[in-house]
């Protein structure tokens, strides 16, 4: 039986997955930096694994992003917005 993937799982690691994109990073890369395995970051990314606060402040510290952006929703669209379109926050 399959279950539901969990909404905030799959927004936070949406997030994790653009902003990490958007900063020319490949998986393997973040996943080396965060001294985490393949596998777990492309789960976290594809929303079948959750994203703790602490993971998300050591994503944000080597992207350069604020923890808001990972973790408030609200927050993402302003903190991403420059990371995407390669101007300054």
């Amino acid at each position: 039986m399959t279950h539901p993937l969990e909404p905030e799982n799959v927004r936070r690691g949406a997030t994790i997955r653009a902003l990490t994109e958007a900063h020319g990073w490949r998986v393997g890369e973040l996943a080396a930096a965060l001294d985490k395995s393949h596998s777990f970051i492309s789960n976290v990314m594809a929303g079948r694994k959750a994203a703790p606060v602490p993971l998300c402040r050591q994503i944000a510290d080597l992207l350069k992003v604020p923890l808001a952006a990972i973790v408030s929703p609200e927050h993402y669209a302003d903190a991403a917005e420059p990371a995407l379109t390669g101007g300054e926050s």
